[in-house]
């Protein structure tokens, strides 16, 4: 069968543009549906082949005839297969887009904004902007999202298959603990997807203490942990030992002093437990998540005793 002469308008490939994204294109610019345009050049009528373990098919002549492009160069329109992973990094939908190329290119969609530590578009330098944006997000979260980014991506491009494994852990116990409705690197909830990236950072560089911080004084957590992953029970006796520890350098005075929800002078102050985790979360802050144990959990108690108005 002879192959179809090529199309007559022929927009070319923007820069790491997904092919999904120029089918599309390509359909308007000749005037037809990418459902019409993907039956003409044989890939189906169905949704626009995005992966490349999806082209195994492909009537390649008719392909590149069609659209005057090499097979080497489709191909590298694609997304890469992602089945063997343990963490999902990479989305099938457009969770996220670069405003700025978007406008200057309607319908445009580049292939590394489907990837969970893309924040920033490659093209433009401007941040990518979420499907549901979260509105004033502080800068801390902004670099601990940008740490995990960068540790997934690097366990990704080395086929760190461990690593990933143990973020995927770690995401499955954020989820468990209601820190957010979906704790996934790809969520299109701006919130929720950088507090998946900070879970995986500190999943990877404190793991311990980041999980006795988050666990202390919830011991009906642990529990439900340990019923979910049973085949981890040695590692949540160190987390909950752990969590005692910082009981006794953070002890829960104002607690036993004045019971949760009491109000004084009018106003009603945290309790032990939350004004300890501040304590914490403000430590790791000043020192950094790299810093000795020790001198974080020194750093929180000073922190704690000073804001509780505890006198050395």
């Amino acid at each position: 069968m002879t192959p179809p002469g090529p199309l007559p308008f022929r927009p070319p490939p923007a820069r790491d543009e997904l092919l999904s994204s120029w089918i599309g294109r390509l359909a308007r610019a000749n005037h037809c549906s990418a459902e019409e345009l993907c039956g003409y050049l044989g890939l189906g009528q169905g949704r626009v082949l995005e992966r490349i373990n999806n082209l195994g098919q492909v009537d390649w002549a008719r392909l590149c005839s069609a659209v005057q492009r090499t097979q080497h160069e489709i191909a590298a329109m694609t997304l890469p297969d992602t089945v063997h992973h343990a963490v999902r990094y990479l989305s099938r939908h457009d969770f996220q887009h670069c405003p700025g190329c978007a406008e200057q290119t309607p319908g445009l969609a580049l292939r590394h904004w489907r990837f969970a530590w893309s924040l920033t578009c490659e093209t433009c330098g401007q941040s990518l902007a979420a499907k549901y944006p979260a509105g004033a997000v502080s800068d801390r979260l902004l670099a601990r999202a940008a740490r995990g980014a960068q540790v997934l991506e690097t366990a990704v491009a080395n086929n760190d298959l461990r690593r990933l494994r143990r973020m995927d852990l770690t995401l499955h116990v954020v989820s468990m603990l209601d820190v957010c409705r979906s704790a996934s690197v790809i969520s299109a909830n701006e919130r929720e997807r950088l507090i998946a990236l900070t879970a995986v950072d500190v999943g990877m560089t404190r793991p311990l203490l980041g999980a006795a911080i988050i666990l202390r004084g919830n011991e009906r957590a642990v529990r439900g942990l340990r019923r979910a992953f049973p085949q981890h029970g040695r590692v949540f006796e160190r987390i909950r030992a752990l969590t005692h520890y910082l009981d006794q350098r953070l002890p829960g005075r104002w607690e036993t002093e004045h019971p949760t929800g009491q109000k004084t002078n009018g106003t009603s102050r945290p309790s032990a437990s939350e004004s300890a985790l501040q304590a914490a979360r403000q430590a790791i802050s000043e020192l950094g998540s790299e810093a000795d144990r020790q001198a974080l959990l020194a750093r929180a108690d000073a922190i704690w005793k000073r804001s509780s108005g505890i006198e050395h």
